[in-house]
């Protein structure tokens, strides 16, 4: 989920790697783990009102892993994984 920003649009995806094909899937899975969410947890810079705002939650196995950040906060190596995602994104509901 993408949010905030001059415009406030929010963009966001679901992904299942069980209905995508099989090299989407695999390349989910590796940005994923090169990312490493569960060691990112919430980086929100105090200052900046109109920072682009981000949000992933990862559910594997049972387990859930959620990161956040802003424009100013994004950890490298979760980089290409946001722009896996963005190119999937489209405009959400401000309530999804």
């Amino acid at each position: 989920r993408q949010g905030g920003g001059y415009a406030g649009l929010v963009l966001g995806c679901e992904l299942d790697t069980k209905q995508m094909s099989q090299g989407e899937a695999q390349e989910l899975a590796r940005l994923v783990k090169q990312a490493a969410l569960d060691q990112v947890g919430v980086k929100k810079s105090a200052s900046g009102r109109d920072l682009t705002t981000y949000e992933i939650s990862v559910e594997d196995n049972g387990r859930t892993i959620k990161a956040a950040f802003d424009d100013m906060t994004i950890p490298s190596n979760v980089e290409p994984l946001l722009d896996f995602l963005r190119s999937r994104a489209s405009a959400r509901p401000l309530d999804d």
